[in-house]
């Protein structure tokens, strides 16, 4: 996990992300994934977001942390049904400008 969590650090800091710089995780509900991704943003001040969010209350979310980058998935499961969690992102971020980039694992995870 160490190595994969310094993998994904050095990847964020290879897009720009430096320290004091704001990181939205927007990801399934399981904590396997937002404790790696929280571990992998260190010391970046992530800000979670439940994977059940709406876009506006994901808009509200990243606008009021002021983040420049946003962690998502392209989809989860929840109650039996896939949860389009990057169509979500997508449509918060027409009202989010700050964001510079958004990283996107392929694949809903299940959970």
């Amino acid at each position: 996990m160490h190595r994969e969590t310094c993998k994904f650090a050095n990847a964020l800091r290879k897009l720009g992300v430096k320290k004091g710089d704001r990181v939205t995780i927007y990801l399934p509900w399981s904590r396997a994934s937002i404790r790696d991704a929280g571990l992998r943003a260190h010391r970046r001040d992530p800000q979670c977001g439940f994977g059940g969010f709406s876009a506006e209350s994901l808009k509200n979310r990243i606008q009021d942390c002021k983040s420049d980058i946003v962690i998502t998935a392209d989809g989860g499961y929840r109650g039996g049904r896939i949860v389009p969690l990057k169509q979500t992102t997508d449509e918060a971020l027409k009202e989010c400008p700050d964001v510079k980039t958004v990283v996107c694992s392929s694949g809903p995870a299940r959970t």
